[in-house]
């Protein structure tokens, strides 16, 4: 029996290890045996795989953190594919995904499904945007443990994967999960529109605009106390 990894196995444990958050990278967890049944391989076999791939990642490598050593070429080549165009990485590793699990696609972001009301495209284009935006939103939570990066919240269907620079200002951005945050509905809505905004450090800045209606609790609690 063949043992090697083929591109489309790579591609896909490549997009998990995107989405699952570091420390899960382990062969309990319930989505690395899923993908294991899905492409025919042991969940321990994902698990190391996805720990190649840590030893890849410059984040990871920054902290000190070496992960599993002998990477193989074709993973530094998915790594490098992948990272260079996250646009194309995200749609083409999403529809494999969709192909062999059959599941339903996620809602796409506010910012996303203006864009398809106001620019109708073919219904081919319109899924490979959706199939996009699912993989980017997935990322960008794992990325920040499924909390909201202000307040903490953490209930899944309250979060959204915010684009830093809008999604209809630069193409080239649209999956790239460094150009997101990760945001409860309401600051995902204050930071839109300028309520609120966030600097390289993560420091949290809000606009002196809605001091006009202090005193209130509500703005205290939601927006005042994050400031800084």
């Amino acid at each position: 029996m063949n043992n090697n990894w083929t591109r489309k196995q790579l591609i896909l444990a490549f997009n998990l290890y995107c989405k699952i958050p570091f420390g899960q990278f382990h062969e309990r967890n319930p989505e690395v045996i899923k993908l294991a049944a899905l492409i025919g391989r042991t969940p321990a076999s994902i698990a190391m795989k996805l720990s190649n791939f840590v030893s890849l990642d410059p984040y990871h490598k920054a902290r000190g953190i070496k992960g599993l050593a002998n990477a193989s070429k074709m993973d530094k080549a998915v790594w490098e594919e992948a990272t260079s165009d996250w646009n194309s990485f995200g749609e083409e590793s999403e529809q494999l995904l969709a192909e062999i699990s059959g599941e339903e696609i996620d809602a796409v972001s506010p910012q996303v499904a203006l864009e398809l009301i106001t620019k109708p495209t073919e219904a081919e284009r319109s899924v490979k945007i959706r199939l996009g935006q699912q993989f980017f939103r997935k990322t960008v939570l794992a990325d920040y443990g499924y909390r909201c990066c202000i307040c903490g919240m953490p209930l899944h269907k309250l979060l959204i994967a915010s684009h830093i620079v809008p999604w209809r200002d630069r193409e080239d951005l649209r999956l790239n999960p460094h150009n997101g945050l990760c945001l409860c509905a309401l600051h995902d809505k204050a930071f839109d529109i300028g309520y609120l905004s966030i600097d390289e450090e993560y420091r949290t800045s809000i606009n002196p605009i809605i001091d006009q209606y202090l005193p209130n609790d509500a703005i205290n609690s939601n927006f005042k106390m994050y400031a800084g």
